[in-house]
C-alpha cells in the first residue's frame, strides 16, 4: 500500500490510498535481482506518492514507474541464440530495435533491467521470445540478471536517427503515460 494507517503523516484509522505500489507488491520476485527491481519500482513510486507529485494528475498512469509496474512482464534470462548477433555495448533501445527487425518472431521489450555486475537497475531494451525468454544483443553472455519490461506494440520503436528509448523520450512516453497502452 502506498499509505498504511499510521504511516507517517497518515492518520491511524485513514484507510490506505491504493496505487501502483499495490501493483508491485503483486509481482513475484523469485530471485534477488528481481527483488531489487521490485523494491526500485516502490522506492520511486513512495518518493513520487510522498512529494504530492501531481504534474500528471488525470493522467492513466502518473510516472514511468508506475507504467511498468501496471504492465511489465518478467522474462527469464536466457543465453543469445546463435542466429542473433551480440550488437555494442550503450546501445540497447537500437540494438533490440534492429534484432527485432531481422527476427520478426521477437518482440521489442522495454524496461528495467539489473546487470549481473551491478545491484543497480537502469533503463533497459532486449528482445523476448514468443516463451518469455530474453534474447539480450547488448548483454549477450546472460549480461542480465532480472529482466522486467513492456512488449510494446510495434508502432512504438526506437527510430533512426536517434533510437532513444520508447519509456525516455517524452514524445513517446506522454503519450502513453496519458493514454494508457
Amino acid at each position: 500500500m502506498l499509505n498504511p494507517a499510521g504511516a507517517e503523516g497518515v492518520p491511524t484509522g485513514a484507510p490506505p490510498v491504493p496505487g501502483p505500489v499495490d501493483d508491485v507488491a503483486a509481482i513475484r520476485p523469485t530471485s534477488p535481482a528481481e527483488q531489487v527491481l521490485v523494491d526500485f519500482l516502490k522506492a520511486h513510486l513512495t518518493l513520487q506518492h510522498r512529494l504530492g507529485f501531481d504534474g500528471t494528475a488525470g493522467w492513466k498512469h502518473r510516472s514511468v514507474y508506475g507504467l511498468v509496474a501496471v504492465h511489465g512482464r518478467w522474462s527469464t534470462p536466457a543465453p543469445l541464440p546463435a542466429e542473433v548477433r551480440p550488437r555494442p555495448e550503450r546501445h540497447c533501445f537500437a540494438n533490440a530495435a534492429a534484432t527485432e527487425r531481422e527476427h520478426p518472431r521477437l518482440a521489442y521489450t522495454e524496461g528495467f533491467a539489473v546487470p549481473t555486475d551491478s545491484p543497480v537497475p537502469t533503463a533497459h531494451a532486449w528482445c523476448t521470445d514468443p516463451d518469455g525468454r530474453v534474447i539480450d544483443p547488448t548483454w549477450p553472455d546472460l549480461g542480465g540478471s532480472a529482466y522486467l519490461g513492456i512488449r510494446l506494440p510495434s508502432h512504438l520503436r526506437p527510430r533512426p536517427p536517434h533510437n532513444w528509448g520508447v519509456l525516455e523520450a517524452p514524445d513517446s512516453l506522454y503519450p502513453l503515460l496519458r493514454d494508457g497502452l
